[in-house]
């Protein structure tokens, strides 16, 4: 039986305020987005899961990251794009995050929060959350405007109207972990009910009765138009036509980043500087020329001591000037990717068929960090890769470990916070190179560790 999947989405919409319009009292609030098109918007949410079959019961954290950014906008409504990345870790909130699923979708918001999703996405699930009214509210208005929750199952999806009551609590502040905040608070409640229509037919693994509650809080900056914090709680019960009861609770809590977009020249600069940072010796150029003009320069043997930059070793120590001495010898790479910048550890820092990392690897490990934690922020992803030799699931196996190696030193050598760390193993699946000569075998047995920019 498959376990239902949960991503719950603040709505949103980009509204384009109109010339002429009503000026409104200054004791009242209109809520409505004022979200730019050069603009994304990123939710990180957390959701502490529990469920019940019977006398079985299993706790976990998921992790989603939502990435949304607007393609067409309209004064009425906008066609958005997004990016929902899943993460799930097992036990009482311990743990490395596992890289779960993906998905993208393309939906329409309007200015009041309503919004539409074609059939054929099935993020966000919960849909018109939360919904303003047209006009201005004053503290304690209630206002209710219908929405929808949609649940996945393996051979079909469930729709379930609803009618959330609002309330506006007036300006509050909130806090969770290193982030908070002082705004707009919105709170509100409704009951799920479903029951399959009679004459329908049952599908095994799929319920036919579904119902609970939720109750959620929301702080939207009013002035800014984006929400900054929310926290929800929700309880179902999932009844299965071979008479199974399943329950499930879920505490989530949310926190929202809004930034400009990163072009690829953006992600380009970053990159430059982050080579800078990973070439031990290496003590700048006086003339303040660019990183890659100096590494061009160094190719065209311009610079007398170019052919010498220095490079990470096993030791940590500067290598001497060697002939032919080039950035290509780090084993670190560095490159971009559509997902942000990605550095590519070697598999020398792995014995042959070994998932733990050198002793020695660990400087080139404490250098990545140092730049890392320059980006407190940002997601990071470690996964690991091996070539075509072998059996599939060894193979997975080993390339999840060696990725799990990776993670667990940056976490606990260097005190990086997991919760914004994540591992997967892919195995042969994700190849840089044709599997078609040792040297090519070699370039794709890698771990790639990914900061998150898009």
């Amino acid at each position: 039986m498959k376990t239902p999947y949960r991503l719950i989405l603040l709505c949103f919409v980009i509204f384009l305020t109109l010339e002429g319009s009503t000026p409104v009292p200054t004791e009242k609030t209109s809520f409505q987005w004022k979200w730019k098109e050069n603009q994304v918007l990123e939710l990180n949410e957390y959701h502490n899961v529990f469920f019940r079959v019977g006398a079985k019961t299993v706790e976990r954290e998921d992790k989603n990251r939502v990435v949304m950014k607007p393609k067409k906008c309209t004064p009425d409504s906008c066609l958005v794009n997004s990016w929902f990345d899943t993460y799930i870790r097992y036990g009482k909130t311990s743990g490395p995050f596992w890289k779960d699923k993906e998905f993208t979708s393309d939906f329409t918001l309007f200015r009041n929060g309503r919004y539409e999703v074609p059939n054929e996405f099935t993020m966000p699930n919960l849909r018109s959350f939360p919904s303003f009214p047209e006009t201005p509210v004053s503290v304690s208005d209630v206002w209710k405007l219908p929405a929808e929750e949609s649940f996945d199952f393996n051979s079909e999806r469930i729709r379930v109207k609803v009618i959330p009551e609002y309330t506006f609590q007036g300006i509050f502040p909130w806090s969770e972990g290193n982030y908070k905040g002082n705004c707009e608070k919105i709170t509100y409640t409704y009951p799920i009910f479903y029951s399959k229509p009679d004459g329908e037919k049952m599908v095994p693994n799929v319920p036919y009765k579904i119902f609970g509650f939720a109750s959620g809080t929301v702080f939207f900056n009013a002035t800014r138009g984006v929400p900054e914090f929310k926290e929800v709680k929700l309880s179902y019960t999932f009844i299965y036509p071979n008479g199974t009861v399943q329950e499930a609770n879920f505490h989530i809590k949310g926190i929202y980043f809004l930034r400009n977009q990163i072009n690829t020249k953006d992600k380009e600069s970053i990159r430059e500087d982050i080579l800078g940072d990973l070439i031990v010796g290496y003590t700048g150029d006086p003339n303040g020329s660019k990183l890659g003009d100096r590494i061009k320069d160094h190719n065209n043997d311009k610079e007398p001591n170019g052919k010498n930059l220095g490079r990470i070793t096993d030791t940590g120590e500067i290598p001497r000037p060697e002939k032919d001495s080039s950035l290509e010898k780090l084993p670190v790479s560095v490159r971009t990717s559509e997902d942000g910048i990605v550095f590519s550890l070697d598999s020398i820092l792995f014995d042959f068929n070994d998932s733990k990392l050198k002793p020695d690897a660990e400087t080139a490990v404490a250098k990545i960090a140092e730049i890392l934690k320059k980006y407190p922020d940002r997601e990071i992803r470690v996964s690991g890769h091996t070539d075509n030799i072998g059996k599939k699931e060894y193979n997975r196996k080993l390339s999840e470990d060696r990725a799990k190696s990776v993670l667990h030193s940056l976490v606990d050598n260097h005190k990086m916070d997991e919760k914004h760390i994540s591992f997967k193993g892919y195995a042969d699946d994700l190849p840089i190179a044709p599997n078609d000569s040792e040297e090519n075998r070699h370039k794709n047995r890698r771990v790639e560790i990914t900061l998150v920019l898009d």
